[in-house]
């Protein structure tokens, strides 16, 4: 039983990665190593004004990003988890006559986990803090992100509510540091689970994140907005090949927002886990 619940705390995490995204924790074990790579693609051609009216762009314009990155985590003990982040990004902003794209590496994250998990390993309380260092400058349009400095707390309970099932409840603050303008953000989400034939899952998420600042400007370049909320719904597929391996397919949509983009994307993410 311990050992199914553990699988089921790997899968949940490996469902719920994502790029520009915090995701629930799951003690590595001690001395064990996970490896996580993901590809991420968002497009967005609407977005939801300051009243939260869904507006078009204009004909041709649209926002397209790309991105990879390489999830590093490493137990340091059977509590206490190390983890780097390094994302790649590719955007392309098409804006009237104007089309720039931009590459490079964004938001280099260093956190750490510490998990408490119940008698029978069913629930798991992990609180979670991170720093993210940014390894680019906005010297040319379009900027990759704020360009600053950050740090992040987060804590997340997981349970296991059905049989087969599991669930997720997650809240993260982030602030970020070298503006005055900030922003601040906070983040919740809600994740509800089934695993089928002790090797697939199908996970869905509910999430909404409000960022407040005193910049209320609205950027088609969507990742420099500073004051937005937005509401968006993720549908994940997991599947574990072996032991090691567990590859992941997962769509996201906006359902809702104000001064933010109508996003539709979707993620692809291979975790292998080192003996």
């Amino acid at each position: 039983m311990q050992k199914t619940n553990n699988y089921i705390i790997l899968l949940i995490a490996c469902l719920l990665c994502s790029v520009n995204s915090a995701f629930a924790d799951y003690p590595i074990g001690k001395k064990r190593t996970a490896i996580t790579g993901t590809f991420n693609y968002f497009y967005s051609s609407k977005y939801f004004n300051d009243q939260g009216k869904l507006i078009s762009n204009a004909p041709g314009d649209y926002f397209q990003a790309s991105s990879y990155s390489l999830n590093i985590s490493h137990g340091l003990s059977r509590r206490v988890d190390l983890s780097v982040t390094i994302p790649f990004a590719s955007q392309t902003l098409v804006n009237g006559n104007n089309s720039e794209t931009k590459s490079g590496v964004t938001d280099v994250n260093l956190g750490l986990s510490v998990h408490f998990p119940s008698i029978d390993y069913k629930r798991y309380f992990t609180i979670r803090g991170s720093v993210g260092i940014p390894a680019y400058q906005n010297n040319q349009t379009p900027y990759l992100g704020y360009a600053s400095k950050s740090v992040m707390l987060g804590a997340n309970y997981s349970f296991t509510p059905y049989k087969n099932g599991f669930a997720i409840v997650e809240f993260i603050y982030s602030r970020f540091l070298d503006a005055q303008d900030g922003p601040n953000q906070y983040r919740a989400v809600i994740t509800m689970g089934k695993m089928y034939n002790k090797h697939t899952s199908v996970t869905a998420s509910l999430s909404h994140q409000v960022s407040q600042s005193v910049n209320t400007a609205f950027n088609p370049n969507l990742q420099l907005n500073k004051n937005f909320n937005a509401a968006t719904f993720n549908l994940s597929v997991g599947r574990k090949l072996n032991r090691m391996i567990t590859p992941t397919i997962q769509a996201y949509y906006t359902l809702l927002g104000k001064n933010a983009g109508l996003g539709l994307g979707a993620n692809i993410f291979v975790t292998v886990r080192l003996p």
